[in-house]
Order: C-alpha cells, then sequence, then structure tokens
C-alpha cells in the first residue's frame, strides 16, 4: 500500500512538472506580443491602433480556447485536449509567417489564441490540484519568463537575419517543442467531480464567495498589467531607447523577473494571502512609474523585470486564491476565461485611450482595476473572517 502510493505521489509529482513546462511555452505566445505588435506595423504597414487590434483579436480567440477547455474538460481525456489545441496553434503559428493582408492576419491569430490558451487552461489545472498551488503556479510562470527571454532573443535574431515575417512565424517552434512534451503525460488525466453532497452547506458557500471574489480580481489585476504590456515594447522606444536595445532590455528582464516569479514559489502564502496580495499591488505601481520614467537600457531593464515578476507574483497568488476556494472544481476551470479576457480587454482599453491622447495616458488608467481588485479581496476575505467569528 505505501509502494502504491507512493508511487501515485512520483507519479504526480511527474505530472505537474510536464504540465508546468508545457504551461510555461504556452506563456510565451503571450510574453512576445509585444514585439508582434511592433512587427506587424513594420512588416504589414499597419497603425499602432490596428495592431493593437490584432492583439485583442488574437486573445478574443483565446477567451474562446478558454471557454471550450472549460466545457471539453469534463467529457475529454485532458492529454488529447492539449495534444489537439497545441497542433491548431502550431500551424497557425506557421501562416502568421506568410500572411499578407490585416483580415487573413486577424482570422490567423484569432485560431492561435484559441490553440494557445486552451493548452494554457488545461494546464493550469494540472497545476491548481497540487497541495500548494501558489508554489505550482510560481514555478509555472517562472519557467514561462526564462523561455520568453530566449523566444525574444530568437525572435530578434529572426528579424535581423531573415526579416519579420518569418519572425512572425517563431511561435510555432515553441508550440511544436509543447507538443512534442504533451505526449508524456498520461493518458488517465481527467476532471474529478466533487463530492458536495458531504460538505458543509456554510463552509462551502462562504468558500465560495472567497472564490468568486478571487476569479473577479484576477480579470481586474489583469486588466490593469495588460493595459500597458502591449504596448511595453513603444514605451521604450518613446523613451529614447533603440529597438535592439528595446529587445535586450525585455529579454534580460525576463530572465531577472524568474527571481521575482519564484517568490511564489519559494514562499507560498507563509504569513497570510491577503499580504502577499497587497504587497504585490504596491510593487505593481511601483514598476508602472520606473517604467514610465526610465530612459536607458539599464533602467528599463531594471523597470521591465519589476513589472513582470509583480505581474506573476499576482497572477499566482490571485489564482491560488480562487483554486482553494472552489469546492465545485468549476472557478478554476475559469482561470483562463478570465485571464484572457483580461488581456483582450486590456490592450482594447489602450487601444481606445490611445486614439485621443499620447502614450502616457495608459499609465494613468492601468493602476485603476488593480486598486479595485485588492480591496474586494480584502472586503470579502474581512466579511467571511467576521462571520466565521459570529458562528
Amino acid at each position: 500500500m505505501d509502494r502504491e502510493a507512493t508511487q501515485s505521489g512520483h507519479e504526480l509529482k511527474f505530472t505537474i512538472g510536464i504540465a508546468a513546462i508545457l504551461y510555461g511555452l504556452s506563456l510565451v505566445l503571450i510574453d512576445i506580443a509585444p514585439f508582434f505588435i511592433g512587427l506587424y506595423v513594420d512588416h504589414l504597414e499597419l497603425s499602432l491602433s490596428q495592431a493593437g487590434f490584432v492583439q485583442t483579436i488574437d486573445q478574443a480567440g483565446g477567451v474562446l480556447g478558454a471557454i471550450t477547455g472549460f466545457v471539453l474538460m469534463t467529457r475529454i481525456p485532458w492529454r488529447n485536449l492539449i495534444i489537439v489545441a497545441s497542433i491548431i496553434a502550431t500551424i497557425a503559428n506557421v501562416l502568421t509567417a506568410i500572411a499578407e493582408d490585416f483580415p487573413s492576419l486577424l482570422a490567423i491569430r484569432f485560431v492561435s489564441g484559441f490553440g494557445v490558451v486552451l493548452v494554457t487552461t488545461v494546464t493550469a489545472c494540472i497545476l491548481a490540484r497540487s497541495a500548494k498551488p501558489d508554489r505550482t503556479f510560481g514555478a509555472g510562470l517562472a519557467i514561462g519568463m526564462g523561455l520568453s527571454a530566449l523566444a525574444i532573443w530568437f525572435l530578434d535574431w529572426l528579424r535581423i537575419e531573415y526579416g519579420p515575417a518569418i519572425s512572425l512565424g517563431s511561435g510555432s517552434v515553441w508550440l511544436g517543442v509543447g507538443l512534442i512534451l504533451a505526449f508524456w503525460l498520461p493518458t488517465s488525466l481527467h476532471h474529478h467531480k466533487p463530492s458536495i453532497d458531504v460538505m458543509d452547506t456554510v463552509t462551502t458557500s462562504s468558500s465560495e464567495a472567497l472564490g468568486w471574489a478571487g476569479l473577479i480580481a484576477l480579470g481586474l489585476f489583469g486588466i490593469s498589467v495588460n493595459v500597458v504590456y502591449g504596448y511595453v515594447e513603444r514605451v521604450g522606444l518613446a523613451n529614447g531607447i533603440d529597438p535592439s536595445g528595446v529587445a535586450n532590455a525585455l529579454a534580460f528582464g525576463y530572465v531577472y523577473s524568474v527571481f521575482g516569479c519564484l517568490v511564489p514559489t519559494v514562499f507560498g502564502a507563509i504569513g497570510g494571502r491577503m499580504k502577499w496580495i497587497v504587497l504585490t499591488t504596491a510593487l505593481f505601481f511601483l514598476s508602472l512609474y520606473v517604467l514610465y520614467t526610465a530612459n536607458s537600457i539599464t533602467l528599463f531593464t531594471i523597470a521591465f523585470a519589476l513589472y513582470a515578476s509583480v505581474w506573476n507574483m499576482g497572477l499566482a497568488y490571485y489564482m491560488a486564491l480562487t483554486s482553494e476556494n472552489d469546492p465545485k472544481h468549476r472557478f478554476t476551470r475559469a482561470l483562463y476565461i478570465v485571464n484572457v479576457a483580461a488581456q483582450s480587454i486590456g490592450p482594447a482599453v489602450a487601444a481606445v485611450v490611445l486614439t485621443g491622447a499620447s502614450l502616457s495616458a495608459i499609465f494613468v488608467i492601468s493602476p485603476i482595476p488593480a486598486i479595485i481588485a485588492v480591496i474586494l479581496v480584502i472586503v470579502v476575505s474581512s466579511w467571511l473572517r467576521a462571520k466565521r467569528s459570529r458562528a
């Protein structure tokens, strides 16, 4: 019996390890998105607003992918979903390199977003099965940051050596690696229905309330970071840094941000998760200020490293808060419906703001949703503590 339990534990760790790598690989396509915006402008001669709209459509496809995952994960083995989604996303990223006009680019990127986020959704649910989701989400996000740094250097090298068209197709490399790894996942991975009938009704209701708050806060925080993120490359250029300098700054920023991303992995929720969420929000505001004022490669690297670190810290803590308060296993499957909706809404908000204002306007708008998010979870958490005390 002990041997079986040990073997089962090793299999779970192996599965979560593979899922963390797949999760990180799927995040690469999100992390290199600002460079795609620049390439759309340079290669297809789109306006900055049009390029931002392509990103919005990409993430709209991701919303559909996340919804598809939410529905199909209770019906289809998870490994099969990941394999099919990886094939779809890989092909779409190959086709991105040969897109010749705005309408075809929109269609291709919609399909890419669908496949990529379907992978992210399923692998996130695997990570949430860990006993300490703060740590596993942090590890997956850290892997994504490290791979994203490599992806940026690779994309910039392709741009210099072979032109913008080939570099636009570079996402297929990372997705192809993910496709190969997906075959290592066990075929037995599937959804487990919770035994709600044996749960205390009051406890379940209270837990769901905090789960809802975490899910909404996750979306608000995601909108905040994505208002700026889609245009971060253009922010560097506006600060007087040349394109190669911006590429190097962002790549090294991703490398250094791995240490920040590992904060949830190393410390978990020691001392209370709310304290870490408040700290993350405060550091996010600081990162926006430094990013806006950075006028050298060194400062821009430091600013982006801090920005990427706190972004991923926020995701890890909000996703862990949601998954730990999910007695019916619904909120966890919805994590990336909310995340990708935020990734679509954020650039859309920025595009609207930039229609009649300068680039600096996005730094004024960005903090507002994050403030609402942290207030929401603190208020709901405090209300539940008071309710339990009275009980």
